[in-house]
């Protein structure tokens, strides 16, 4: 797999394509063999295993009437249990109206579902059919967490580069540039929320040890932090990074025939004989506090990256600079041919390698850690605090996943762990159309001692499908448009 990083660029996309494409539906063929497994193990009658969608391109049918079928598109498929949505009183009122309308068959209506149909199987057999998918889902991506923790650690982040800072405090505590972080206060970094977690509530100037790898050892490190940290959306991970330290680099949009190019950015600002003792550049306020001093055909000196190394660049302020309000950040820096910018922190996705055993066991623990953070997500998405951008669709995964593929075999291990863990958790959810929500109509039924009508249940996880594929599209065309 890491050879794939070998080929043309195009063979290389197109093969990283159809193994996210083959990673997702192996994910759904072991969530619907988790249920055919679980269902025969009960005696439950199928009438067909899937694998893809759309017409069927291969079938094969077993002694027992058993259908196994691969079909053209392979992005889903499905184990068809008889009577999944009817049960004898349903179909008798069925076989009692095509009877009376003339389109049964004569003895239609003395037919019944057989007793091994899924609706007249006991209520907890059927929970334990539904919640099968998942549960197979969630073995195999333990299973694969294993394997990728054991063979290559787990996936942490380092700080490639700390910023300086005046404060004496601050120069005493803090981080090493490559610094690998491993753990906040005792608490191992699993996800980027853990940091959040452990951080969230701290003020500028206490003191929280870090855990960190330096130099292939492991020690811990008492950081100073250098902001205060509070949030309640669990993707703002850019005010820990600010609290420990961790330097950002400033890329700067052009405006139209300006020196800057796609991609530039700015590191220093050249007001010293020495590259390395110039004034770091972090911020794109740091870089408008510096312009908007100048006068009338002033310049500023600043480097911006040339290849692999770094050339200087003069800004120099146009002739009516002194009539511009110097209050207007935009109109200062469009003024030296700057329209925004972005900042990336300067952090890097490195490995934290384990023992074998403790691997083992960290794998465990990440997984089920992935759950809470998982729910936690979805409730911030309805809750409007994580925007449609944070999520996927089928073509957005596809995409991503190719990506993960591309850059080698330890993160198409990590890429389809996440999925599977995902497809599992969100399949559990109380949805309509999902796993999780037919449990519960079970649950109900077993409850009262009756089911939910038919019909309606039905009407509602067809509603629940339609809204799930609706909202699947429109991600999509989000990332596109």
């Amino acid at each position: 797999m890491n050879n794939l990083l070998a080929l043309p660029p195009v063979l290389q996309t197109v093969l990283s394509v159809v193994v996210a494409i083959l990673i997702l539906l192996a994910t759904i063929t072991i969530h619907e063999f988790g249920h055919y497994i679980v269902g025969k193990l009960l005696k439950f009658k199928i009438n067909e295993f899937a694998i893809g969608m759309g017409p069927a391109i291969y079938k094969k049918t077993k002694k027992n009437g058993e259908v196994f079928s691969i079909r053209l598109f392979p992005l889903g498929g499905f184990c068809a249990f008889e009577g999944e949505d009817e049960d004898d009183q349903t179909v008798a009122k069925k076989n009692a109206r095509e009877a009376a309308s003339g389109q049964g068959d004569g003895d239609r209506g003395q037919k019944k579902l057989s007793k091994d149909a899924f609706n007249n199987k006991k209520p907890w057999q059927r929970i334990l059919v539904l919640i099968a998918g998942a549960s197979f889902n969630f073995i195999a991506a333990v299973i694969i967490v294993m394997i990728s923790f054991t063979a290559y650690g787990h996936f942490g982040f380092a700080a490639k580069e700390v910023a300086s800072t005046p404060s004496p405090l601050e120069q005493a505590y803090q981080l090493k540039e490559d610094d690998l972080l491993v753990a906040v206060d005792g608490k191992f970094l699993y996800f980027t929320t853990d940091l959040i977690d452990a951080l969230n509530g701290k003020k500028k100037g206490d003191i929280v040890e870090v855990s960190v790898i330096r130099d292939g050892r492991k020690f811990t490190q008492e950081v100073a932090l250098r902001a205060d940290v509070s949030t309640d959306r669990m993707d703002d991970v850019h005010s820990s990074f600010d609290a420990l330290g961790i330097a950002t680099v400033l890329y700067v949009n052009g405006t139209e025939g300006s020196v800057f190019g796609e991609g530039s950015y700015i590191y220093r600002i050249k007001d010293r004989a020495e590259y390395e003792s110039c004034t770091r550049v972090y911020t794109l306020n740091q870089l408008y506090e510096s312009l908007k001093t100048l006068k009338d055909g002033e310049s500023l000196t600043v480097y911006v990256p040339d290849g692999q190394e770094k050339k200087e660049v003069n800004l120099t302020a146009p002739v009516d600079f002194d009539l511009i309000d110097k209050e207007n950040r935009s109109e200062v820096l469009k003024a030296f041919g700057i329209d925004g910018g972005l900042l990336y922190y300067q952090v890097a996705s490195e490995t934290v390698r384990f023992g074998f055993f403790e691997g083992l066991g960290r794998a465990v623990v990440y997984s089920v850690r992935t759950v809470p953070v998982t729910i936690k997500s979805f409730a911030q998405l309805i809750s409007g605090k994580l925007p449609l951008s944070s999520v996927s669709g089928p073509v957005g995964t596809i995409s991503m996943t190719s990506q993960y593929v591309s850059m080698g075999f330890k993160y198409m291990l990590n890429i389809a762990s996440l999925i599977g863990l995902s497809v599992a958790i969100f399949n559990l959810l109380p949805i309509p159309a999902l796993d999780g929500a037919r449990a519960i109509f079970v649950l109900i039924e077993w409850i009262r001692k009756k089911p939910i009508n038919r019909n309606v249940e039905g009407l509602i996880h067809f509603i629940g499908l339609i809204l799930l594929i609706g909202f699947a599209i429109l991600v999509d065309l989000l990332k596109v448009f």
